[in-house]
Order: structure tokens, then sequence, then C-alpha cells
């Protein structure tokens, strides 16, 4: 890895102003706070998973990370420079805007809707070459298309080449298109739930042929999937972190193995549990880890701690006071003040429903596993 991270993202913001309906008398616009401060690096060849319920704000890092969305507040740099610096020309980085467009690829959930249904297979590869590549002249364009789609397991590639997009299955779909992001050569590649539509006897044969061809095109990944099991095995064999996304905050961060075998966020205990097919050695408290169901409103989040209203081990400090991200470890971080065996939380208040605890005195102050 460089000094320098890849792609670096600073205290985003993405806010979108949800429009007053016919039935709303007041009239006045409310803000939806889809990802709300969150920092974050993306180094060379790097794996970033990001997990969370529907609605936590995952896709929307994703797709600001590479240029797909604009920050309402914070910055998103490539190699050092701000991406929308250079997209807006004011920027005095040696990069162009379509230089920084071609090194940042998606990978859709639905793979079909993000193919032309009325050009063949070998069309639809054709273009990102043409772009990367205008002087390959048609032999060769096509020649270094099917060694890719050899490389994918579509074979033989001359057949598959001259298909339209409702001749191949779900996974021969997906297969394209990360086909076209890797005919970019791109630094970052977001995945989107790239396999959450596949059957579950396809999903570890994608996340393999995947973190192979990182190993081929020197690429990174952001790995979005609500399934905690999908992100441990995909960070665990690409050596990367998990990144737990909870309305718009990142709760907690750090290598997969570390984080589900000792969560440092309670809401990260909750993903753990919901997941029975982890594998873990070890046993996991039967009792349902949340005071409550009910996802808040992120027009009108909580204040303090965004999940304190749903935590069970929450306090009176939770109310009112936002935790910054605390280190775990030299890899890991937790926007939780049991992370902080010093913090006044251990001196206040649990809220009603909450069983009250000892200090952890001279013990770390992570979360505690049954």
């Amino acid at each position: 890895m460089s000094d320098a991270p890849l792609l670096s993202l600073k205290n985003v913001e993405v806010h979108f102003e949800n429009e007053p309906g016919l039935l709303d008398f007041d009239g006045e616009a409310q803000t939806v706070r889809a990802v709300d401060g969150v920092t974050i690096d993306i180094e060379e060849n790097d794996v970033i998973s990001l997990v969370g319920e529907s609605g936590c704000g995952k896709t929307t890092l994703g797709k600001t990370a590479i240029g797909l969305q604009r920050p309402t507040a914070g910055s998103v740099e490539y190699k050092g420079h701000d991406i929308w610096d250079i997209r807006d020309g004011n920027s005095d980085a040696d990069i162009a805007w379509s230089d920084v467009r071609r090194s940042l690829q998606i990978i859709h959930q639905d793979p079909g809707s993000s193919l032309n249904p009325n050009r063949r297979i070998v069309s639809i590869l054709s273009e990102p070459l043409r772009q990367v590549s205008p002087g390959l002249s048609t032999g060769e364009r096509r020649e270094r298309i099917y060694s890719l789609l050899d490389r994918v397991g579509m074979s033989p590639a001359p057949d598959f080449a001259e298909r339209y997009p409702h001749q191949l299955s779900g996974g021969e779909k997906q297969r394209v298109v990360l086909s076209r992001a890797l005919l970019m050569n791109p630094d970052v590649i977001l995945a989107d739930e790239a396999i959450s539509a596949l059957d579950v006897s396809l999903r570890v044969e994608m996340m393999d042929l995947m973190l192979e061809l990182q190993d081929v095109f020197d690429t990174s990944y952001v790995f979005i999937s609500h399934d905690l099991s999908n992100a441990r095995y995909f960070t665990e064999h690409g050596g990367g972190r998990i990144g737990v996304m909870y309305l718009g905050k990142l709760a907690e961060l750090g290598p997969a193995e570390r984080l589900i075998q000792n969560p440092q966020h309670p809401y990260t205990e909750v993903l753990r549990w919901a997941t029975p097919n982890l594998g873990m050695n070890m046993s996991v408290t039967s009792d349902f880890p949340m005071r409550k169901i009910d996802v808040p409103d992120p027009i009108n989040p909580p204040s303090g701690c965004r999940f304190h209203t749903r935590c069970p081990k929450a306090r009176e400090v939770c109310t009112r006071e936002t935790p910054d991200p605390i280190s775990v470890d030299e890899s890991s971080e937790a926007a939780c003040f049991r992370a902080d065996e010093r913090h006044e939380y251990w001196n206040s208040e649990p809220l009603d429903g909450v069983e009250p605890e000892s200090d952890p005195g001279s013990t770390s102050g992570g979360v505690e596993m049954d």
C-alpha cells in the first residue's frame, strides 16, 4: 500500500430534500440525512464491505465514493485530489474527470437493467474499450473481449459474445457487467448488492471470481451487502474490513473476524444475532438484542447516539452526546462510548428497560459477549 489512500472520504454528508406532497399543508421541505459525517479510507487493492439494514445509507455512501453522487458536505479525494474540484475544473491536479470516471466503476444489483437489451454482448463490451483504447481495431477488441469472457467462465466466448442479454442467466449477466467494469482498468469497483440476486449456490462462486480478478487487475472493491455472512466471506478472503452503517453513520469498522467475534458496537451485535449462518465457534445470546424493533425516522433522527432508542446498553449520556469513532486497535474503530472504559457513560444512568451493568474497571470497555 502507498502512503496516501487511493480514495479518501472525509466527513462526507449526503442530504436529500424531501419535497412536500399535496397533503402536507405546512408546505415545508424535509431533509433526509442519508449519510451524515462518514470518514473512511480505501487503499490500493483493498476490500471494504458496507453492511446494515435497508435505508442505512450504505448504497448512497458507495455511490458518493465513486463520484455518482455529489456530497452535500465533506470531500471525496482520489489520489489526494477532490474529485468534484476536478469535475468542476477547480483543481490543479493533472487528472481529467474522464480519467476519474474510468477509474471508479460500478456493478449494479440488477445486471439486466444495466445492459442494453437491443445489443449483443460483444457490442456492449466493445463500448468501454473504445473509450480507453480507441486505437484498437475491431479484431483486437474482440480478442480482448473473448479473453476476458473466458476468464470469467463464459466459454465458448465467441458464442456468448453473440448473445443478447435476455439469452443469459442471472449469473451470466453478472459476469458480463463485471467484465465491462474490468475492461476500464478501474482502481475501484463499487459492487452494489452484486450477488444478492444470485442463487445461494452461485454467490460464493461469484465472490471467489471477483477476488481472483482483483489480483489480476489490481483493483479495490467497495462491496455492499445486507447479509453479514456474505460480507464476512468476501472481506476475510480479500483481507479487508467491514463497515457497519446505521442511519447514515458508520457505527463500526474493522477486520471481519474481529468485528464478528468481538463486536464493539451494540448494533453490530444485532446484525450478528440476525445472521445465524455465520459459523462462529461461540455461543450467541438467544435474547433479542434490541429494546425496540422500529427504525427511527431518518428525517428526524434521535439526538445523541442514533441507536440509543433501540440499544439494550444505552444510558442517559447516549441521548445527548454523539459518540465519535474510538480506536479499538490499529485497524478498527467503533462509534460507541462503551469502547472507552474511561468515558462518563459508565457512570451515567441506564435508560428505561436497560439492565444495569458494572463498570469495566481495568478491563476492555467493549461489548460484553456471552
